[in-house]
């Protein structure tokens, strides 16, 4: 017979662990050291803080939805509509019946991958959920009219931009992966995940790949063969700044 031990997830070394914060503690103090230096150099202005000038886009469309409330209202019936649908599927679902999923991943979206997304019916209503809310609002913002294109091809990149950053596989509580993982690890993926994101912070890596994002603007989703392609924080740094130029 097994020993239950067995089941036992192990413990990160304890040396190890202590380490490794010990190392986060002195590179956190050090990016925001960093921060707090420019800030007093006066690198950070309001050019630099919205070079494309998001805020006013996103202002601009505001007041474009503001002239037409009949659309926004039957827009959110029919949010609460597709809602009303999901919550009846996932009763079923958790009372043991077989219901159709009222949202589904588009072909190839590897960030539902996991079967837990479809097998367990919490993740799978907090997958469908999003997906939901996500449509809709992507979908909502794009017939809005009365928008120059320019101003449209930057609130269609920035609301998608937004969306996905949204999604619950980013999150550790809404992410069956990474909740096996962290189990399984002791916690110390999630120690990892942090350091590497110190270590991009501190080589201006991520702030690199937001500043060169013009480019994938003139680029904006398109379609192929039923999907929509995005261009990630990776493309966008290797495309350049040619968009708005």
């Amino acid at each position: 017979m097994a020993s239950s031990d067995s089941h036992i997830p192990p413990l990160p070394d304890p040396t190890e662990l202590s380490k490794a914060v010990t190392e986060i503690a002195e590179q956190s103090q050090r990016i925001v050291t960093q921060f707090i230096e420019g800030q007093q150099d006066g690198e950070t202005t309001d050019t630099t803080m919205d070079p494309m000038n998001v805020a006013g886009a996103f202002l601009e469309l505001t007041q474009r939805m503001l002239t037409d409330p009949t659309a926004i209202a039957q827009a959110q019936m029919q949010l609460w509509q597709n809602y009303l649908t999901l919550w009846q599927t996932t009763t079923t679902r958790l009372m043991g019946g077989e219901a159709e999923a009222a949202v589904t991943a588009e072909p190839g979206d590897r960030r539902f991958k996991d079967e837990a997304w479809n097998d367990n019916p919490a993740f799978d209503y907090i997958k469908q959920s999003y997906l939901m809310t996500a449509r809709w609002i992507t979908e909502t913002v794009a017939e809005v009219d009365g928008l120059d294109p320019q101003t449209t091809k930057k609130v269609d990149f920035y609301t998608r931009q937004f969306v996905d950053a949204l999604s619950p596989s980013n999150f550790v509580a809404t992410n069956p992966q990474v909740l096996r993982e962290t189990v399984e690890s002791g916690g110390q993926n999630l120690v990892n995940g942090l350091k590497n994101m110190l270590d991009d912070l501190e080589r201006g890596t991520t702030f690199l790949a937001l500043r060169e994002h013009r480019a994938a603007l003139a680029a904006a989703p398109r379609r192929q063969h039923g999907v929509t392609e995005r261009p990630t924080l990776r493309a966008i740094s290797a495309t350049g700044c040619a968009a708005f130029s």
